[in-house]
C-alpha cells in the first residue's frame, strides 16, 4: 500500500502558501486605492454616506500603510545593527591578527 500522506501534506502546504499570498497586503495597491478614494471625495459628486463611507475605507488604508512602514523600518534597524554587528566582529578579528604580527 502506497502512502500518499507527504504528497497530501505537501498539496495542503501549497494551498495555504497560495491563500497567505493572496492575503498578503500590498502597500503599493493601498497607496493605488487612496489615491482613487482621494479623487472620488474631491469630485463632489458622492452623497455624504458616500462619502462617509470612502473616508472610513480611507482611514483604515492609511493605518495598514502606517503599520506596515513601521514593521519595515524595524526590519530595516534590524538588519543595519546586524550589519554593525558583523563589521565590529570583523574588525576585532582583523586587529588580533596585526597585534601577533607587531609581537613577532
Amino acid at each position: 500500500m502506497i502512502d500518499h500522506s507527504p504528497k497530501i501534506a505537501k498539496m495542503i502546504f501549497m494551498v495555504e502558501e497560495g491563500k497567505k499570498a493572496r492575503n498578503r497586503f500590498s502597500f503599493e495597491k493601498a497607496l493605488k486605492e487612496l489615491e482613487q478614494i482621494v479623487e472620488k471625495l474631491d469630485s463632489g459628486e458622492l452623497s455624504l454616506d458616500e462619502m462617509l463611507v470612502q473616508f472610513e475605507k480611507g482611514i483604515s488604508l492609511v493605518r495598514d500603510c502606517q503599520k506596515f512602514l513601521a514593521q519595515a523600518k524595524e526590519k530595516v534597524e534590524v538588519l543595519i545593527q546586524e550589519q554593525d554587528k558583523l563589521k565590529l566582529e570583523g574588525q576585532g578579528e582583523g586587529e588580533g591578527e596585526e597585534d601577533e604580527e607587531e609581537d613577532d
